[in-house]
């Protein structure tokens, strides 16, 4: 039992991986220990799953090959190695050896292969998991992933009038463009909204093809699932914790909402520029990478005209 639940820990922090058995498009998750392993597959539809201990894999390896003697480790070892191809990412193209057979309550991925020159064959026989699985391993991460995505959107948002404000100051002050194509427009979080919703909603809802998780969102998954785990191992042994899995994601994200606040930005009677609440370091231009997109006109006593006029 204490091999299962170790199991089931690490589970919950594998990200789900896009793959095709046979002509069907899944999302997977698994893992294997010495003498046993859990997995669990979602066909867009239904979420199946199956955990086998040592005593039950030697059942199904005597059951599936009679003449087959091998311990229990051997075949634990090689059904790893027969899943690792599609854990490491298999969306495109079917892996061969593999078949996938539904019946109304099982889910069936049949392997044939070769165990030291010998027939192997094998059969993941999933059932659709309890509800309290799938709100564990999907619901509850993929709302926690929305909520950590939309704080990041807002926060660049932010970070793009911060960069808007600093540009203008630049403008008030005289400076000019050395490359025309270099030129934006102000950033308008609204317009850039009905435009994403407009051009990019209907690619962004495909999920048919099963490629629903890119590297960057198995990534965050998986952060979110170890902050939880983290944070379950830290109320279960008595430790305080601030019960929000995004705070353990702070030092993996580039900007906070502390330094998304608006600066003042005035005019000194010398005429530079003087920023209240100056903005971090990591924002800073230095005075080489500026003077290589930006040219300071000479101070008149009238502003200087440039691309920004």
């Amino acid at each position: 039992m204490a091999e299962l639940e170790k199991l089931a820990d690490d589970l919950l922090t594998q990200p789900w991986i896009s793959v095709r058995i046979g002509d069907s498009p899944f999302l997977l998750k698994a893992t294997f220990s010495d003498t046993a392993y859990k997995l669990m597959l979602w066909d867009h539809s239904s979420v199946w799953w199956e955990e086998m201990n040592s005593d039950d894999l030697k059942e199904r390896a005597q059951e599936l090959n009679k003449r087959l003697k091998a311990p229990v480790a051997a075949f634990c070892r090689y059904l790893r190695e027969a899943v690792s191809p599609l854990l490491r990412g298999g969306g495109g193209d079917p892996l061969p050896g593999f078949i996938c057979e539904r019946a109304r309550n099982l889910l069936s991925i049949s392997l044939r292969s070769e165990l030291s020159g010998v027939p192997f064959y094998w059969t993941f026989r999933c059932t659709e998991a309890p509800m309290g699985m799938v709100s564990h391993h999907m619901i509850c991460p993929l709302l926690n992933m929305m909520q950590a995505l939309h704080r990041q959107t807002l926060d660049l948002m932010m970070l793009l009038e911060r960069k808007d404000a600093e540009i203008l100051d630049y403008k008030e002050n005289g400076a000019t463009l050395s490359r025309d194509r270099l030129e934006t427009e102000t950033f308008n979080a609204e317009e850039f909204k009905d435009r994403f919703f407009a051009e990019c909603l209907s690619e962004a809802i495909s999920t048919q093809d099963g490629r629903v998780f890119n590297s960057e969102l198995q990534n965050l998954y998986t952060m979110i699932a170890a902050a939880k785990g983290k944070r379950k191992r830290g109320q279960d042994s008595g430790e305080e914790d601030d019960g929000n899995p995004q705070s353990s994601l702070g030092d993996k994200q580039n900007v906070t909402s502390a330094e998304t606040k608006e600066d003042d930005v005035t005019l000194t009677p010398e005429g530079t520029s003087k920023v209240k609440n100056q903005a971090p370091k990591s924002l800073r231009t230095s005075a080489a990478a500026r003077n290589s997109v930006f040219s300071t006109a000479k101070q008149k006593k009238k502003k200087s005209k440039g691309i920004f006029s």
